[in-house]
């Protein structure tokens, strides 16, 4: 995969990108948020793993960016704080470079930020829901529990053919509805502003595009906000 054109369809005019979109038949759009997930998923092969340790799925993307999901929400950590229910997982140099003081992120409900090992870690606590013990079968298990317990989370993004998890805070992860006719597979995306908080140029973040993009605000009105992207084709 290549993320050369990681700016081509976002960077330029107002794109449409991760507004998740509710739809009244929430029946189709759960259905096909776990197929097309589980599509991913295959596609992703041996970038899908298993953390017996913490419970945990991850999903790789080809540049080793992760999204981590704990297959029980209701899960207690060893150190007696509940472990993060969903985590991402990127290359903390791009950021460092481009100004970042972790200690100067804002803090936010629910969201927690890290740098250890050379690796910048965002971890999203999103309920105490207990998932069944299937979930720790399989990826596909687990998101379909998280579907089941917390289905407001999950969108449709028409214009982009994407469906998507909403972590919080604006950060959230989108997959191609159908990875045939869809060159952005996966995405990454972020909410800029706690970034600018603490002293980062979001447009100086190697291999991230920061973007307007268009999206709806709670009343449903068409508004432009900032994000940053970081798509990846997985064929």
């Amino acid at each position: 995969m290549k993320i050369s054109n990681i700016v081509m369809g976002f960077g330029t005019a107002a794109v449409a990108v991760a507004s998740l979109v509710g739809c009244a038949a929430t029946d189709v759009v759960a259905k096909v948020a776990n197929t097309s997930f589980a599509a991913v998923v295959v596609a992703s092969g041996s970038r899908v793993a298993w953390s017996d340790e913490d419970q945990t799925w991850g999903l790789s993307s080809p540049n080793g960016d992760r999204l981590l999901l704990s297959s029980d929400f209701s899960r207690d950590g060893g150190d007696g704080e509940n472990a993060s229910d969903a985590e991402f997982i990127f290359d903390a140099a791009p950021f460092i470079a481009a100004g970042l003081d972790v200690a100067k992120l804002p803090l936010a409900d629910g969201i927690k930020y890290e740098i250890e090992g050379g690796k910048f870690m965002i971890r999203f606590e999103l309920g105490p829901d207990k998932f069944l013990p299937e979930a720790g079968t399989s990826l596909e298990a687990t998101f379909a529990e998280l579907v089941k317990f917390q289905r407001s989370r999950i969108g449709y993004h028409e214009k982009l053919d994407h469906y998507g998890i909403k972590l919080g805070n604006g950060n959230m992860f989108e997959w191609a509805k159908d990875m045939a006719t869809n060159d952005k597979d996966i995405v990454f995306i972020l909410n800029p502003e706690p970034f600018i908080a603490a002293g980062v140029d979001p447009a100086k973040i190697e291999g991230w595009a920061f973007a307007k993009v268009e999206t709806k605000d709670d009343a449903g009105k068409m508004i432009q906000v900032d994000k940053l992207l970081k798509p990846y084709n997985l064929k």
